[in-house]
């Protein structure tokens, strides 16, 4: 700058590219190549300004060996921005791996429902209940694929799986057995013991 030189003018006569210069200027030790070429871009330098190279060269030496230690110290900080950058593509395997978990989990259910035992509730009535009424209403729910069978006899099921079966009764002690069958043949069975008496 005192000698109103400016860095195209520097450039020229060096044969060094003006990025350099700006980075030397700058200290920025990351944009110039080798260490070795840098030492030989300052001692062109310094000889063009009619300077000490030597001594410019002991000045080079201690500020890169102080930025090289703040390097250690401090790890460049990582831009997660770039790290962690979501695209098109990103979503499009999420969708599809998230596509195939949900298959996987219904044809695990499917397979669970068909090997295990099919589901069977029964809403009433009540095991040992005493009634005075000769016919009594059976009422329960199993899955909607099932079929189910009231003293082997066949109970129609509405579209959510429910059932009501009405059954005539004999005197004194009636076993109903009310049985749920999936496709592949596999049973759950529940009793029921009803006492019929009719009242005087």
């Amino acid at each position: 700058m005192k000698k109103e030189i400016s860095l195209n003018d520097v450039a020229r006569e060096t044969k060094i590219r003006k990025p350099y210069l700006v980075a030397l200027e700058k200290d920025d030790y990351q944009s110039l190549p080798s260490i070795a070429t840098i030492k030989g871009f300052i001692r062109n330098y310094t000889q063009f300004l009619s300077l000490e190279p030597e001594r410019v060269l002991a000045v080079f030496k201690r500020d890169y060996r102080r930025t090289q230690e703040q390097k250690s110290v401090f790890p460049p900080r990582v831009d997660l921005n770039k790290q962690f950058k979501w695209t098109p593509k990103k979503t499009l395997i999420v969708v599809v791996a998230l596509f195939i978990i949900v298959f996987l989990t219904y044809l695990a259910y499917q397979y669970h429902g068909l090997l295990g035992k099919p589901s069977l509730e029964i809403y009433s009535p009540v095991d040992n209940q005493q009634v005075n009424e000769e016919q009594i209403m059976i009422k329960g729910k199993t899955n909607p694929d099932n079929s189910v069978t009231i003293n082997d006899s066949l109970a129609q099921l509405n579209d959510q799986g429910e059932f009501s079966y009405r059954l005539r009764l004999v005197s004194g002690e009636n076993k109903i057995v009310v049985e749920a069958i999936n496709r592949l043949g596999r049973k759950t069975r529940q009793t029921r013991t009803i006492y019929f008496g009719k009242g005087d």
